[in-house]
């Protein structure tokens, strides 16, 4: 019987080493998240798995993580007691994307926070979750300015001073001797209560664009990068076309610029306001077009759209920027 029950004790173990070792891939999991929630990267993750597509995983699908350890522990002796199971360690993902008939309760209990956490880090004053949307799992991290930035500007005559887009000009200006004749500017939310370029680049990756994040500009909210800080996106750089509005031939002619938050429930801070009205102001400047009109993305959009949110100052952004 002691000897029926190490072997037992040892076939646990085997179980436990094999399930720390592998993943099973969960219906409507990405390559991301699954690197992200196992504390490795996307592409260690493919390089142990080199004849699985990112692009197309399946429920069930088994993949190998990229610490595995080949070699299994030996049979305890009969004589000696088996040590107990060892517990795989994962990391909790920052960020998880909604799917269909996803609700706060069912995310609360598979990623093991608490609902009211859930919706503090995430600046939900309701229960309705819309598929493909983001939501934070961790407290936001605060990027403090590192300098100390002056009251809001007062619409509608921005101050002279371009105190948010002095820090990322050079990189704006880079490109005035081969800039496209872009035709309109377009203004969006992200619809999250976070986020940064970096972040937004990874996210649109994982839904299959191959230029990374849809903008050519981000502006934050002090939360996962200042608050009013323009971020340079690679598509600017590129000069290339948009992945922000549903046709192909807008996208061809559009600047996509998206301010972090959800101005549905909230409006975009005094600072973000000043930015974007410097970095419209700014583009059209060094822009070879004779003027580049502004749009809000439900202005524009082929289909309908809230956004850049019900709460977004449209009136007053229009009176400055049109």
């Amino acid at each position: 019987m002691r000897r029926f029950l190490g072997i037992l004790a040892w076939l646990g173990i085997m179980a436990t080493v094999f399930a720390a070792t592998t993943h099973t891939v969960q219906n409507g999991e990405t390559f991301y998240q699954i690197a992200k929630a196992r504390g490795t990267t996307p592409q260690a993750l493919m390089k142990a798995n080199p004849s699985v597509n990112p692009q197309r995983l399946h429920a069930g699908d088994i993949l190998q993580l990229p610490s595995a350890k080949t070699t299994p522990p030996s049979p305890p002796s009969p004589k000696t007691e088996a040590p107990p199971p060892v517990k795989p360690t994962s990391t909790k993902p920052e960020w998880v994307k909604v799917k269909k008939g996803d609700t706060l309760a069912k995310i609360s209990r598979e990623q093991a926070v608490s609902i009211e956490d859930i919706r503090k880090w995430n600046s939900l004053k309701g229960d309705t979750l819309h598929p493909d949307d983001l939501l934070r799992l961790q407290p936001p991290k605060s990027t403090p300015q590192k300098i100390t930035l002056p009251p809001s500007i007062p619409l509608p005559s921005p101050a002279p001073q371009l105190t948010f887009l002095s820090p990322v000009r050079a990189q704006i200006d880079s490109v005035r001797d081969h800039m496209r004749e872009w035709e309109y500017i377009v203004v969006h939310h992200s619809g999250t209560s976070g986020g940064n370029a970096s972040i937004f680049d990874a996210y649109h990756k994982e839904r299959g664009m191959e230029n990374g994040m849809a903008y050519h500009f981000v502006i934050g909210n002090g939360s996962d990068s200042g608050n009013g800080q323009i971020e340079v996106g690679n598509r600017w750089r590129r000069q290339i076309q948009g992945g922000h509005l549903a046709s192909d031939s807008l996208n061809e002619i559009a600047i996509g610029i998206c301010l972090v938050g959800d101005f549905t429930h909230h409006q975009p801070s005094p600072r973000q306001i000043d930015a974007l009205t410097e970095l419209v102001l700014h583009l059209r400047k060094i822009s070879p077009s004779p003027r580049l009109k502004f749009r809000l993305h439900r202005e524009i959009n082929t289909k309908p759209t809230e956004c850049p949110g019900k709460l977004f100052p449209s009136s007053k952004i229009h009176d400055v920027l049109d």
